[in-house]
């Protein structure tokens, strides 16, 4: 049987990355084993936030490469939990690669990681063109989609809303508002877009500083953390089946 597919998507700059490592932790918590896939074909973001690094024996190329990889060894397990795997561009490869992949060789490496792990998180991007992101959202079970207030964000949406129509995603959609830091005033953003956010998740002053340290702000114990994490738990416990 296989496992859960989740897409965690976004425009540009809405901290989806911070978003998908973190809710990866926070399912891991949960005794899933999950995997983490990056859309990131131009270089290696993942282990940044892990602060780890990863071969070129490892990582997306090679799983996209290969007829029939070992799809678990390709994966890099995160050093503080037993129950998380990521899987990136490796930290030293030549660019040239990402122009050689296909939406099949996409389709297949989701399908066999799929049956590899209880949940499998692909983290899209906000360009349409992307083919990890694109098939990712296609096979994607629920697609947990973060909204940063700001003009651009809104141009966002309206542009993908053709896109979003015609592969049928809407219905699979959890619109999550990430609160701005005083730059965009979030009551009238919400006026403009017309969606209704399940989850709000509160401002990391320190969510840059965490990241460069390689440390997921899940783990983190302070103030804003904490409350981050608490939204992180709602909505691993609707991704596990534990609300409608």
């Amino acid at each position: 049987m296989s496992g859960k597919i989740v897409s965690v998507w976004g425009g540009g700059n809405s901290g989806k990355s911070t978003l998908a490592v973190n809710l990866a932790c926070a399912l891991s918590s949960h005794d899933r084993l999950v995997g983490l896939v990056s859309s990131n074909l131009v270089y290696g973001n993942l282990q940044i936030f892990f602060g780890q690094s990863i071969s070129p024996e490892k990582g997306l190329f090679q799983v996209l490469h290969e007829d029939n990889p070992n799809i678990g060894e390709k994966f890099s397990e995160y050093e503080e939990s037993k129950n998380l795997f990521f899987l990136s561009a490796p930290t030293h490869y030549t660019g040239l690669l990402c122009d050689t992949v296909t939406l099949q060789s996409v389709e297949r490496m989701i399908s066999a990681a799929s049956l590899v792990f209880d949940i499998l998180i692909i983290d899209g991007a906000g360009e349409l063109a992307n083919p990890v992101s694109g098939t990712g959202l296609w096979m994607a079970e629920r697609i947990v989609t973060l909204h940063k207030p700001s003009i651009a964000a809104q141009m966002w949406h309206q542009g993908v809303e053709d896109f979003v129509r015609e592969l049928h995603i809407a219905g699979k959609q959890i619109h999550v508002l990430q609160a701005p830091n005083g730059e965009f005033d979030d009551k009238t953003f919400q006026s403009m877009m017309g969606l209704s956010f399940a989850y709000e998740l509160p401002f990391v002053k320190r969510a840059g500083e965490l990241e460069n340290a390689g440390t997921p702000i899940y783990f983190l114990h302070d103030r804003s953390c904490r409350r981050y994490g608490k939204v992180l738990e709602q909505i691993a416990e609707e991704i596990c089946g534990g609300k409608a």
